[in-house]
């Protein structure tokens, strides 16, 4: 039981640490600044969490493979078609709106933010600026990817000791 408490107490710590991460200066062309209080997730990724108290302890842990492995062939789609003497805009915006939306409901806000960069670059129709906005959704899911890996490994650990014990998991959020 107390090795439950530890990993809670752990997972908090890196779930925190990634709401509250160093500030990031855009290294897309609108040259936003993000604010230092804007961290790698939002309060979504605390919600989604919780939700694994109705659909069961291991929810959490199987969403997050899936949103890393939707977000890695999307960021594919992405390169690849920028890589064409032709950009497919269309293809690019629907690209830009799966990514997008899979960040935001999973609480995502850096890469969210950076989708914002990449529909604007978008709707400029400047292939340049898209391969900068494609580039910095790369570099803020790599951050993120990290991240989660931690997690994951707390979580698949909190869920397996609640069934090993029998016990009811508790959600320390």
């Amino acid at each position: 039981m107390a090795d439950k408490v530890a990993l809670n107490r752990q997972l908090l710590d890196t779930i925190t640490s990634m709401e509250v991460e160093v500030p990031f200066i855009s290294l897309s062309i609108s040259l936003f600044i993000y604010s230092p209080m804007q961290g790698l997730v939002d309060s979504r990724f605390r919600m989604v969490y919780s939700l694994k108290e109705a659909n069961g302890p291991f929810f959490f842990a199987e969403l997050i493979p899936t949103f890393c492995s939707d977000a890695q062939t999307t960021i594919r789609e992405m390169t690849l078609a920028l890589e064409q003497p032709v950009v497919n805009y269309h293809e690019m915006e629907e690209l830009c709106m799966k990514i997008k939306g899979g960040t935001s409901c999973i609480g995502a806000h850096q890469i969210a933010l950076a989708c914002g960069d990449l529909r604007h670059a978008i709707d400029d129709r400047s292939k340049e600026r898209c391969t900068v906005a494609v580039d910095a959704i790369r570099h803020e899911f790599l951050k993120l990817h990290s991240k989660m890996a931690i997690v994951l490994q707390l979580t698949t650990g909190i869920s397996f000791d609640a069934l090993r014990f029998g016990h009811a998991e508790e959600s320390h959020f």
